[in-house]
């Protein structure tokens, strides 16, 4: 075999044929690549593919969604944020977070990742975007001290869900938890397990997977 393996806008229309920018996204996942040499392998470059393609339904999400619609699903996911019960007062209120993603990412990230209480509105301002969902103002800034340096990032949050910054701190976090020597043995679901912090969701990446080695394929294999 022989690098670089780079990832064609062509390739990754077969993978989602609603995209518009599939020439901007090919440049930034192919610029990433070669900086964290993820495009040394085809396994690392699929891998990374099939995460990120899992993490942002299919390059259409670059922003984590906090929308709920019942109260019901609050309590579901944060057993220990909410209740349905006002009288449970050590408790959130579920209803009160419906439909508001804001006060919801307020709460659920306050003091965790860096960021301040509730009041500071750090959870919202530092909510996962990206390819890999950078979340929590800690993350931003070493992110932004690692690439940067200059703090524009942490000024400016929402440049993460740019395609460049948008998978250059996914190949951040890649890079920082040694996934290339992860996709190099195989470890699928470890580096799942990294990235969404379980192993609940490895069937379905799977199947992302199988479609991304299907239309990443080179001639020089």
């Amino acid at each position: 075999m022989s690098a670089p393996y780079l990832v064609s806008s062509a390739q990754l229309q077969l993978l989602n044929p609603h995209l518009r920018n599939g020439i901007d996204l090919a440049q930034a996942i192919n610029q990433v690549a070669a900086k964290f040499h993820i495009d040394q392998d085809p396994r690392r470059l699929r891998y990374f593919v099939a995460q990120s393609l899992f993490e942002t339904t299919s390059y259409t999400q670059w922003s984590e969604n906090l929308v709920y619609t019942t109260p019901e699903r609050l309590v579901t996911v944060w057993p220990d944020r909410f209740t349905l019960d006002k009288t449970r007062t050590q408790y959130a209120y579920a209803p009160d977070y419906i439909n508001n993603a804001q006060k919801l990412a307020n709460l659920v990230y306050a003091g965790r990742n860096g960021n301040g209480d509730a009041a500071s509105g750090d959870g919202w301002k530092f909510r996962g975007r990206g390819a890999f969902h950078l979340t929590g103002r800690a993350n931003y800034q070493e992110y932004d001290d690692e690439i940067y340096g200059d703090g524009h990032i942490v000024a400016n949050p929402d440049l993460i869900m740019q395609p460049l910054d948008a998978f250059t701190s996914a190949g951040f976090f890649w890079n920082k938890h040694q996934m290339n020597s992860l996709a190099d043995s195989d470890a699928f679901t470890q580096v799942t397990k990294i990235i969404n912090g379980s192993t609940d969701t490895v069937p379905q990446r799977l199947v992302m997977l199988n479609k991304v080695n299907a239309v990443l394929t080179w001639s020089n294999q």
